[in-house]
């Protein structure tokens, strides 16, 4: 399994994507996971940003494993011009994401929120078919479209089992199951949970917490047991099942919080802290 760096602690921290790339390659990694927010949106990018963007990543030999599609807390909006601005950002994340070398996008927000006064079986309605829209465009750019459960009561998919079901209702072959593991332990599933995932697991976000709240937090700083995830992971087969897509087992290191609106004072930091307590607990992750 490689270990790549998600470029959310970078944005949250104020600084852009030239910046997290540059300091990705610095640190060794191969594989970056390209956060889709604030100074990184495809969708506000102007051509030349993106073409400076995409030519770091080239020239650092860099390859972005998974693109965090951020701005979709509207997926299930009852307002339909609302899905369909979603779906239009979607579209331009996966079209940059194939020129940073990767298939992997990834729907956040649980697949989007429950809206007052929506009935929740109508939301998830929306979810479905706004995912299947885009999972659907997707399909004939061999681009793999990820969903994951976020851990509170207003996200659609805040559970495993509505994960699983998510996937079944969508119906698409390029549509998986993104793993969370600081997520799983809010929630309070264990690893023996991911085991109706098994043949469809592909990508895995090492997130830490203090149990409820979900922190994004310095690596080691709460109370995640990443090992026991990584290991059941493992034992189900992902990286078979990467091998299967032609695409690497990758883990990423996700901190901090797009959410909450925290700030992240010195990015650098932070990934040096979270990287030497990976050494100490999972030393065969690569970079």
């Amino acid at each position: 399994m490689n270990l790549a760096l998600n470029t959310l602690v970078y944005e949250v921290g104020n600084k852009g994507p030239q910046e997290s790339l540059k300091s990705a390659a610095d640190f060794g990694f191969k594989y970056i996971e390209y956060a889709g927010i604030r100074k990184g949106n495809p969708a506000t990018l102007t051509a030349q940003q993106k073409k400076e963007v995409i030519k770091i990543a080239h020239d650092n030999g860099l390859i972005s494993s998974q693109m965090l599609l951020v701005a979709t807390q509207d997926t299930a909006h009852p307002e339909k011009k609302k899905r369909d601005a979603v779906l239009d950002y979607m579209k331009e994340c996966a079209d940059m994401q194939l020129e940073l070398r990767g298939k992997q996008v990834l729907v956040c927000w649980g697949g989007g929120l429950y809206e007052s006064g929506v009935p929740k079986e109508q939301s998830w309605m929306y979810m479905v078919e706004n995912i299947r829209r885009f999972g659907e465009w997707c399909i004939d750019k061999d681009i793999l479209v990820g969903i994951e459960l976020d851990p509170h009561v207003y996200f659609i998919c805040n559970s495993t089992g509505k994960l699983a079901q998510a996937i079944e209702d969508i119906a698409l072959p390029n549509v998986y199951p993104n793993v969370d593991v600081g997520h799983l332990v809010i929630t309070r599933e264990s690893p023996e949970s991911l085991e109706k995932l098994s043949n469809r697991l592909l990508h895995v976000h090492l997130s830490e917490t203090e149990s409820f709240a979900h922190t994004n937090s310095i690596l080691g700083t709460g109370c995640v047991d990443f090992k026991a995830y990584v290991d059941k992971l493992i034992d189900l087969g992902i990286e078979e099942n990467c091998k299967k897509h032609g695409e690497p087992c990758v883990a990423g290191i996700e901190m901090g919080s797009e959410a909450s609106g925290g700030f992240v004072e010195d990015p650098d930091r932070w990934v040096k802290e979270s990287l030497g307590y990976l050494q100490k607990i999972l030393p065969d992750l690569e970079k």
